[in-house]
């Protein structure tokens, strides 16, 4: 959904460039995700007096390291929205009336509908967890960052998988409205910032401050990535992405295909690689 530029490692660059770059981008991160962290820390202890209007409404507020965003699950204005948010005027920005998109997308609809299923499910992504298994726990969508040196790192959806022996690790995925195999090195630059080990301790309070839940995670730094694109069906001249993903280590891949318009509602069915 959002493009991400991957951040540029020439060749021509010795060790001891890239362990600068990769120092440099530490201490940015760091710093973004602190940020990060604070915003959520407001959402859960400032706004809990909105939660039945946010909820009639179809809106949720989404953190972000610049501040904190009320954003529409409406089908009629998927991911539209209100910008910075405080306790002075969301009471205001609730009694106003979004406009619809002037153009509609299917990856705003589906992730809209993600969400939205996720809130009315107590925060899990029951719809992910039948094709991953175990728990699916949403924690935040289009989380971005900045590199070091100014490129951008984005999550379309970042997740908190609990696997059956109740250890937890992160999923991030990407949404598609095209079979693009740019979606896998998307899921792949910003899982540089997921896996870390400096910023592990600052995902894991991001994640269960957003989820008010406290998880067991797993011992490991490895993560996984999704990819939601559309059903091989509905796009069978990209057959030959579904053979070349096998490429893309941890990167599970699921097919959505638009089952209604009114509401429009989705079938989601895991790939397997050719």
């Amino acid at each position: 959904m959002t493009q991400i530029l991957c951040i540029p490692t020439a060749v021509s660059k010795t060790s001891e460039d890239l362990d600068t770059e990769n120092s440099q981008n530490v201490q940015v991160w760091s710093e973004q995700l602190q940020k990060l962290i604070r915003n959520a820390e407001v959402i859960r202890s400032t706004f809990r007096g909105f939660k039945d209007e946010l909820s009639h409404k179809m809106l949720w507020l989404r953190p972000s390291v610049g501040g904190i965003s009320a954003i529409s699950c409406c089908e009629e204005t998927p991911q539209r929205g209100f910008t910075k948010i405080s306790a002075n005027n969301l009471g205001k920005r609730l009694e106003m009336q979004l406009s619809p998109p002037k153009r509609r997308t299917r990856e705003k609809e589906l992730q809209s509908w993600l969400i939205q299923n996720a809130l009315k499910s107590g925060g899990r992504l029951k719809l992910l967890e039948d094709l991953l298994g175990g728990q699916c726990w949403f924690v935040s969508d289009e989380i971005a960052l900045q590199s070091a040196s100014k490129q951008k790192v984005v999550a379309d959806l970042l997740i908190v998988r609990v696997d059956a022996e109740g250890l937890a690790s992160f999923v991030n995925i990407e949404l598609k409205s095209n079979r693009s195999m740019e979606t896998f090195r998307q899921v792949i630059v910003f899982r540089a910032a997921l896996e870390l080990p400096d910023l592990q301790e600052g995902w894991r309070t991001f994640a269960e401050v957003m989820t008010e839940e406290k998880f067991r995670w797993h011992q490991g730094l490895e993560t996984r990535g999704v990819v939601i694109w559309p059903a091989l069906g509905e796009n069978p001249t990209n057959a030959l992405a579904n053979r070349k993903r096998k490429d893309y280590a941890r990167i599970d891949v699921i097919g959505y295909k638009a089952i209604s318009q009114k509401p429009t509602n989705f079938t989601l069915e895991c790939e397997k690689a050719q």
